[in-house]
């Protein structure tokens, strides 16, 4: 579940892991997507589609290296 929320809003995603210095970063690049989205739609073309792209991507590699971090710590104790 967590994983659909870091598709679709990857800074909440990010929040709710208490990852607070990395999901601001990521407010940052989604949106600057956003806007991207908004300006390439005169344009033609979609580099905001990337750029929230990144933001997703960014989001599930840290949830998912929270998500180790937090069982390696579970098997060493």
């Amino acid at each position: 579940m967590i994983y659909l929320v870091a598709l679709v809003l990857p800074p909440l995603a990010l929040l709710i892991y208490g990852k607070v210095f990395q999901a601001i970063i990521n407010l940052v690049i989604y949106i600057l997507a956003w806007v991207v989205f908004i300006f390439s739609l005169f344009l033609g073309g979609s580099p905001g589609f990337v750029l929230w792209l990144i933001a997703a991507l960014h989001a599930i590699l840290a949830i998912n290296d929270a998500k180790k971090n937090a069982r390696a710590a579970g098997l060493r104790t």
